[in-house]
């Protein structure tokens, strides 16, 4: 290989990173380990590792994959059982890497590889997700894009998603005999793909600007002081329900928030989980805890808390990552799950413009809750 040729891959390999480091940091566009991008060069694809964060990425962290090889899974035929086809799809994947590789892929690896720009770029930015995520996201994006965009309903993530999206980009090219400008993601987020770093930002603006030009209204999330009292007790009654917590709590609040918990009808638009990633960091649903608990001595209400979250486990199977206490606040056990829950709280305001906030499935959160691939990423990112 030429110096030229091997300067041009590294040169790309650097705007790969840039690009994601560049989005990665920015919270309006990513948070936590969610996103992912890539790179198409000399018949390779670099994709983001599964679990890997977008805004410190290096070039150890994007999994190396053969296109022959990924594009060969279409001509598979799997199996029509769920589990069965997701084993064989993650085999036929992991199979896909080149020759000495051992990153885990990102499970958008397949989508990402059948996109022909050189540099494809996935992100969850609330704002394009309070359309995704609205009752009619569909038709405000035909409405504001016109067919300048492709959207995808919600559909299983991994193989089926990318399944869906082909044949969805077939029948788009055959139509139009072009590229979309982007692909929307129904309760899911956006892919846009381009030659340059700067074309796929000139894109990403022109979404964010037409989306930011049509809001009825944003979130007010200007920072409400959590009661101290209120905030002991409830950490108290938490650590009692998990004593591994340690009492390890992040509490915020703020006046968006001051308005949905007022009462169960108030807080039902934060109520549920709006994409993947909301379920990985900040849990399927938050528990929620009425007023009524603070009803009584310190004691009463520590030990109703604690009630309340052991019943939670018991039902769900799992400990909650989020607490939504009536009139007082929200409590995480991470800081990665106060940032989701928080970006809940943008979508479900921002999805107010497009016809009101839509939920992904229960079908579909259960879907997610029991994916290996996603049980993989929270055990790589902690969670």
């Amino acid at each position: 290989m030429s110096s030229n040729i091997q300067n041009t891959a590294a040169e790309a390999m650097q705007t790969l990173i840039s690009i994601s480091r560049r989005y990665g940091a920015d919270p309006e566009y990513v948070l936590a380990g969610g996103g992912n991008t890539s790179l198409k060069q000399d018949g390779k694809l670099y994709v983001k590792a599964s679990g890997q964060m977008l805004a410190s990425i290096d070039e150890a962290g994007f999994a190396v994959m053969d296109q022959q090889r990924l594009q060969a899974i279409w001509n598979r035929e799997y199996p029509a059982d769920l589990d069965q086809r997701e084993e064989a799809v993650l085999e036929d994947m992991m199979a896909a890497r080149v020759e000495g590789e051992t990153a885990r892929p990102s499970v958008e690896a397949l989508l990402h590889s059948m996109l022909p720009q050189k540099f494809i770029v996935h992100l969850h930015p609330a704002l394009v997700n309070g359309l995704t995520c609205a009752a009619e996201g569909e038709q405000y994006a035909e409405k504001l894009f016109g067919n300048d965009v492709l959207w995808v309903p919600l559909v299983n993530p991994g193989y089926i998603l990318a399944k869906t999206v082909r044949e969805r980009l077939l029948e788009y090219r055959a139509a139009l005999h072009r590229e979309p400008l982007a692909i929307l993601l129904q309760n899911h987020g956006i892919f846009i793909g381009g030659e340059t770093a700067e074309l796929i930002q000139g894109s990403y603006d022109q979404i964010l600007e037409t989306l930011s030009g049509a809001l009825v209204r944003r979130p007010d999330l200007a920072p409400i002081t959590v009661d101290n009292a209120r905030r002991d007790l409830i950490r108290t009654g938490l650590a009692a329900a998990d004593p591994g917590k340690n009492n390890a709590v992040f509490s915020f609040h703020n006046r968006e928030l001051a308005v949905r918990l007022q009462n169960e009808d108030q807080y039902y638009p934060i109520s549920s989980a709006f994409t993947p990633d909301h379920i990985v960091y900040s849990g399927f649903k938050p528990l929620w805890i009425p007023e009524s608990v603070f009803d009584g001595s310190p004691d009463d209400t520590a030990a109703r808390v604690r009630d309340l979250a052991e019943g939670f486990t018991a039902q769900t199977g799992m400990h909650p990552k989020t607490v939504v206490v009536q009139n007082t606040g929200v409590f995480t056990f991470s800081e990665n799950a106060l940032a989701l829950y928080l970006d809940t709280v943008k979508v479900a305001a921002y999805a107010e413009s497009f016809g009101g906030p839509l939920f992904m499935t229960d079908e579909q959160i259960d879907f997610i809750r029991n994916w290996e691939v996603e049980k993989y990423r929270a055990r790589v990112a902690g969670e």
